[in-house]
């Protein structure tokens, strides 16, 4: 008996053990259920397109260049620092901005010239530096002052501006330095004059770059570097030095020399009301090269950086995933388009909070947001839930059948478009129509209009077809034969086409740019809604055929014919095709949200550059049929709504 007592031990010992396990076990369980949270993911199939790159892009004759696209650098030679001549005025004209600010349309504070203003000026006119005419006593406003700096690139007024706003130029010194310093960019070195004069002033073409990006975000220095010529109280007329303003949408901004020192130097800049591109040239052996190089370094950025679709609307991004709801889809709740460049590193991130949410996507120092939604959202169970459902939930919410297979199925990859090179703008008009940003791409109709500012001021950016090329216009009352000096090209080249496939004919036109609209009903559109007030259409005849506009004699016009099966590939669209009038002609307009024009015209001929025609008339977009303007902006995502005339 005593042998059976001392045996029962170890199974007391291997009871307690088990419970002590058990008991922890179910603690653990109950703390993780407690502690239970909702993962967030973005789905392993979102992926940022493939961006363009600005590497190796250039070919210049500057010493060291640098491209920024919305103040991020882009592209840039091997960088060395050197003096910055009067382009540190830059410099100045932010900082007193930042210390002195006043809105666009008012003239700031005002300075009154001191004796040692003067004295500035002698200074600087008998050591050959650049300056204004200045008297004792005079005032002049800030805005005026900053006029005299960019323009002219008056030495002498930089100095008495950065002596006004900050004491000294040694106190001016210390506030621009730390500004720079603040703005991360430490290769910029403040001298001992605030114009630039003196060598002591060095930086980075990658800096300056940079530093002009901010100069065209600030609307009163934009509009001053974008101004040809000025009248200052004293000095009289001054004009900007720099000879490309106006030149393919350049803007401004800064040109600088001293001698051997640095060469010529060249901050140059180009806007859209979403984008800012600068280039910066340094140590050009010649003005004109600076010139021609800063020209070069634009125009290949602005063919380059076109925006980019980086989200379309209803794509699913990510999941939420609990033990409580399974895996929950999350799709974008709009389309993304932005601008970007492969050496930027995109990153994408997702946040929510309950049922919604945001897409952060991060281009360089370049930030775009999309709102977001789960498709479903339970919030947090309770403590008592959770205990309820120790065994876990029977979910009916999460992500569709087919994603929620023992390895979830999500959207295949989808290649996202980039907004084609011919979307650059082609047009400074102003107008509330969205699609102007679009360029070769702008969408005019009775949902998309646009103002009598507009029509007159696109007339003006216009030539004409007949005094450059000799294409004959048969009735001029209708917009005296203007086009878009781009389309008037590319349609020159495709009348010559014509004529080689059908000798002893040609092409001419009935009407191209339009003033003003017609309303005769179903085969005219009122002003402000008609395609010809882009300056990018021509109605297109051959007169051996007849130049009356009737579509029911399309069979007995072997020119439009021509015109259908090859326009395309010089750019120009059939803009409105029969499959898309949205009924017969008889019938009354209708421009609907899926793509219909409302029109069918077999004489109306649209440029919309070489890619999107080729992509509309092959059908891409539309199951390999011809496609309409509409539809086709759409398709890519630039359109957020045809019938209420919105964007993306």
């Amino acid at each position: 008996m005593q042998i059976k007592r001392r045996r029962r031990k170890p199974l007391l010992i291997t009871a307690a053990v088990l419970g002590v396990v058990v008991v922890g076990f179910i603690t653990w369980l109950v703390i993780g259920l407690i502690n239970q949270k909702a993962e967030l993911a973005l789905t392993q199939t979102y992926e940022l397109p493939e961006l363009v790159s600005l590497k190796d892009q250039f070919k210049v004759s500057a010493g060291s260049y640098a491209v920024a696209v919305d103040g991020e650098v882009a592209n840039h030679s091997e960088l060395t620092t050197q003096p910055t001549a009067s382009t540190a005025k830059m410099i100045l004209g932010l900082a007193v901005m930042q210390a002195k600010p006043f809105e666009k349309g008012t003239p700031g504070e005002t300075i009154t010239i001191t004796e040692n203003d003067y004295n500035k000026y002698l200074w600087y006119l008998n050591n050959n530096g650049t300056n204004v005419a200045v008297t004792v006593g005079e005032e002049i406003s800030e805005y005026d002052a900053l006029m005299a700096v960019f323009l002219a690139s008056a030495n002498n007024m930089a100095d008495t501006l950065a002596e006004w706003a900050f004491g000294s130029l040694d106190e001016y010194q210390t506030y621009a330095s730390k500004m720079l310093s603040d703005w991360g960019l430490n290769d910029t070195t403040i001298g001992i004059d605030a114009s630039g004069f003196d060598a002591s002033t060095t930086s980075t073409a990658a800096d300056l770059a940079q530093i002009g990006a901010k100069v065209l975000e600030n609307p009163v220095l934009a509009e001053i570097v974008d101004t040809k010529e000025y009248n200052l109280p004293v000095a009289g007329t001054i004009e900007n030095s720099n000879r490309l303003l106006g030149v393919s949408n350049i803007a401004g901004i800064k040109t600088g020399f001293i001698g051997d020192a640095s060469g010529y130097c060249l901050a140059t800049g180009y806007f859209t009301d979403d984008h800012i591109i600068t280039a910066m040239v340094m140590g050009e052996p010649s003005r004109d090269l600076s010139f021609s190089d800063s020209l070069t370094m634009v125009e290949t950025a602005q063919s380059l950086l076109t925006e980019q679709v980086f989200v379309k609307a209803g794509v699913l991004v990510g999941y939420y995933d609990s033990w409580w709801t399974g895996k929950v889809a999350i799709h974008a709740d709009q389309g993304l388009i932005g601008i970007g460049w492969a050496e930027a590193e995109p990153k994408a991130e997702l946040t929510m909070d309950g049922q919604t949410g945001t897409l952060k996507i991060t281009v360089g120092e370049q930030n775009y947001t999309v709102s977001v939604s789960a498709d479903v959202y339970t919030a947090e169970p309770s403590f008592g839930d959770r205990l309820g459902h120790l065994f876990g939930w029977q979910n009916t919410n999460g992500l569709p059948e087919e994603a929620k297979a023992e390895e979830p199925q999500t959207e295949e990859p989808q290649e996202e478009e980039p907004v084609e090179e011919n979307t650059e703008p082609f047009t400074n008009a102003p107008s509330n129509n969205c699609t102007i940003k679009f360029g070769a791409l702008m969408l005019i109709n009775p949902n998309f209009t646009v103002e009598d500012e507009f029509i007159a001021a696109r007339r003006g950016e216009l030539i004409s077809l007949s005094a450059n090329y000799g294409i004959n216009e048969h009735n001029t009352s209708n917009g005296d034969n203007l086009l878009d000096a781009e389309a008037a090209e590319k349609i020159n080249e495709m009348v010559k086409a014509y004529e080689a496939d059908n000798p002893g004919h040609t092409l001419e036109t009935l009407s191209c740019f339009r003033a003003v609209g017609t309303n005769c009903g179903r085969l005219c559109a009122a002003t402000g809604t008609s395609d010809h007030h882009t300056g990018l259409t021509c109605d297109l005849v051959d007169p051996v055929y007849g130049v009356s506009l009737d579509t029911s004699t399309y069979d007995s016009h072997p020119d439009w014919q021509w015109l259908k099966a090859n326009s395309y590939k010089y750019g120009f669209i059939d803009r409105f095709p029969e499959a898309w009038a949205g009924g017969s002609m008889s019938e009354p307009l209708n421009v609907d949200a899926n793509g219909s024009t409302g029109l069918f015209e077999t004489w109306h001929y649209r440029y919309v550059g070489v890619g999107p025609a080729t992509e509309i008339a092959t059908g891409k977009y539309n199951n390999g049929q011809y496609d309409s303007l509409e539809h086709y902006l759409k398709s890519r995502g630039m359109v957020a709504d045809l019938k209420n005339g919105s964007c993306k």
